[in-house]
């Protein structure tokens, strides 16, 4: 099956359609924003939904009613959060809540609650994203960037993304699949190591540059008979950073070897 085929007719499908999918929402790439949120999304969960709306207007007034301004402090709020917690799924997990400017504000409705049961839960907006881009700046300048096949949000909030690979072309999701994502993981680590090596004490750099990779709360590969999870990827942080140290010791300019996942 052709990868744009398998992809667009077969997957999207899958994840979106009302009847026998997932019921996913899909949504274009030029919604999400630097930050690697779906603004329209998580404006909508944070200002519509039951259990926020009241909230949302409370929270709104703080800002002199400058809603903009709003949604980029709180994502950059959720930012920090995020980079706090060692992966999407614990993130989630400790922060179905949140207080921001003194205000509690749901971030996810989890299901079978005694009260509701699974009508908050049904509020939740799951999308899903073909083709996003994603660009790591540092001081204006762009130090990586690639582009996922499918990217998954919450809500608005980024959960991971997945690779496709096609046997029409003899690729695999299990070779070909596995390979594009340990480069680019490696790519990205190697161009983080360049900008902050032994001048980012708090890692705060590495929260940001490296968490569509490391704060996923999986990263999959398909193609159209198998699926790959590869979770915990930044395990293999310490083995690609000494490969490098090695090579610039022995002034060897050679691309470190590639890592197995």
């Amino acid at each position: 099956m052709d990868e744009l085929i398998l992809q667009d007719k077969y997957l999207m499908n899958f994840f979106t359609n009302r009847a026998d999918g997932l019921q996913y929402k899909e949504v274009k790439a030029n919604t999400v924003s630097n930050n690697h949120f779906v603004v329209e999304d998580l404006k909508y969960f944070i200002s519509e939904t039951t259990l926020n709306k009241t909230a949302y207007r409370k929270l709104l007034k703080k800002f002199g009613n400058n809603e903009k301004q709003l949604l980029q402090e709180f994502q950059e709020f959720l930012n920090k959060r995020i980079g706090e917690s060692m992966n999407m799924a614990l993130f989630i997990n400790n922060n179905k809540s949140v207080t921001f400017k003194g205000i509690k504000i749901n971030l996810f409705y989890p299901s079978g609650s005694i009260t509701h049961g699974d009508k908050l839960f049904n509020e939740n907006q799951f999308s899903v994203v073909q083709e996003l881009p994603y660009i790591y700046k540092h001081q204006g300048k762009t130090q990586f960037s690639f582009r996922p096949d499918i990217t998954f949000f919450l809500n608005g909030i980024f959960l991971g993304y997945s690779e496709l690979k096609s046997n029409y072309n003899n690729q695999s999701a299990h070779k070909d699949g596995k390979i594009k994502i340990a480069n680019d993981y490696q790519k990205a680590v190697t161009n983080y190591l360049d900008i902050a090596d032994g001048n980012d004490v708090d890692k705060s750099i590495r929260k940001d540059f490296l968490k569509i990779f490391e704060k996923a709360i999986h990263i999959t590969t398909t193609d159209v008979q198998d699926t790959f999870i590869i979770r915990n990827i930044a395990n293999h942080f310490d083995a690609i950073k000494q490969k490098l140290k090695i090579n610039r010791m022995t002034f060897q300019h050679t691309k470190p070897r590639l890592l197995s996942i």
